[in-house]
């Protein structure tokens, strides 16, 4: 592992060379140390001017900027499989955080990176904040790299931001931060109603599909993650794990702060879960 990178950017893109460079750039030029990040982009194989486009102006770019950038090439497997792009990109980073990013994702806040270099140490799901109203998600989420290292992918479906959350929720290590991004999506904001946008599949909503991010063998996923966690962060001494256990013991709904706003913005097809819904019982405990 290369100790000096400390924040590893996952990215996925396809068919948007332009927004990209626009992503990548405000990324870059609102980081204090540039030198200490790296980019790992996922192209697809049949997406040539795309590829070109990276080699061609956006890698000159970051090897002015210090910024060490590296590509994986895929056959196209599509939006549905958004997890398995990421989970090979994390896989080949180096830095001590993975930052989920989108191609049309736009950072705002200045020093992004040393907000997020200062919970290094900490076992948590860094949320920056968003303009999706009060999304409860992380959306372009954060995690430390011992995540994956641990648990051996990040996530096993599509909605990568809902995955990671749900186990974040679970735990009670969901830590909303002082980084802020514009999500410059069609449904958002109005802008880049483009054929990628267009061609997303959303793996959600059907859960009598195994694929789907409700059905019961993706729920108990979730949960054995949160299990290995739950061991690491006991056994390293890296949090209060009373919410957890109150949550095993059927004393704790996990979701209690997973609260929806009634504006939020791209929400996908999940139902909502807010403060109002049904306790779990006394009896529940969440097993495998």
């Amino acid at each position: 592992m290369n100790a000096e990178k400390k924040i590893t950017v996952l990215l996925p893109t396809r068919g948007r060379p332009e927004l990209l460079e626009k992503s990548i750039k405000s990324l870059i030029e609102k980081a204090s140390s540039p030198g200490d990040i790296e980019i790992m982009f996922g192209l697809d194989d049949d997406d040539q001017p795309t590829i070109d486009f990276i080699k061609d102006t956006i890698a000159p770019y970051l090897q002015e900027k210090g910024v060490e950038a590296r590509a994986n090439i895929f056959k196209p497997i599509g939006y549905e499989n958004l997890h398995n792009y990421v989970n090979t990109l994390a896989g080949n980073g180096q830095g001590e955080w993975l930052f989920f990013w989108n191609d049309d994702g736009l950072m705002t806040t200045e020093g992004w990176d040393d907000v997020i270099n200062s919970y290094t140490g900490q076992f948590k799901l860094l949320a920056p904040k968003d303009n999706h109203n009060g999304h409860p998600y992380a959306i372009f989420p954060v995690v430390p790299r011992d995540w994956f290292i641990l648990v051996g992918h990040l996530s096993q479906n599509a909605q990568n931001d809902a995955w990671l959350s749900h186990i974040a929720y679970m735990l009670d290590i969901f830590e909303r931060i002082d980084v802020e991004f514009i999500h410059d999506r069609a449904d958002i904001t109005g802008n880049n109603d483009d054929e990628t946008f267009k061609n997303r599949k959303y793996m959600e909503g059907n859960p009598e599909d195994p694929r789907d991010f409700g059905h019961t063998d993706m729920q108990s996923a979730r949960v054995a993650t949160a299990h290995k966690i739950a061991w690491f962060m006991e056994r390293a001494n890296l949090g209060d794990l009373t919410w957890w256990n109150a949550v095993k013991a059927g004393e704790q709904n996990p979701f209690e702060k997973m609260v929806w706003s009634e504006d939020v913005k791209g929400a996908g097809q999940l139902a909502p879960v807010s403060a109002n819904d049904e306790q779990l019982p006394d009896e529940t405990v969440l097993t495998l």
